[in-house]
């Protein structure tokens, strides 16, 4: 599925495999879901990033207006399911970093 990928200072167009371990081995871990918009985005982020001492990820904390460390996967949500990020999620999130 097509996602965002933020780490450090860059945001990147990724191709992810819709399964738990392609998710995990994304951000390193186990994962948990921040809703970004409901029903209809979610960054995915490691669960343990903060025990781990991952590195701060200012462009994923200011996206989800809260701290976030380690990288972090966007994509989008229909009901329960992951799937592509909307278009217009992805161009939300890029405009400012571009």
């Amino acid at each position: 599925m097509k996602a965002l990928k933020l780490e450090g200072t860059t945001v990147t167009q990724v191709e992810i495999d819709n399964t738990l371990e392609a998710l995990q081995a994304a951000v390193d871990g186990y994962i948990e879901a921040v809703t970004l918009i409901p029903g209809k985005a979610v960054m995915i982020v490691n669960e343990e990033g903060l025990l781990r001492g991952m590195a701060q990820n200012p462009i994923a904390s200011a996206v989800a207006n809260t701290q976030i460390v380690g990288p972090a996967v966007v994509i989008g949500v229909d009901g329960e399911d992951f799937t592509d990020i909307p278009e217009d999620v992805e161009h939300c999130i890029r405009a400012p970093f571009a």
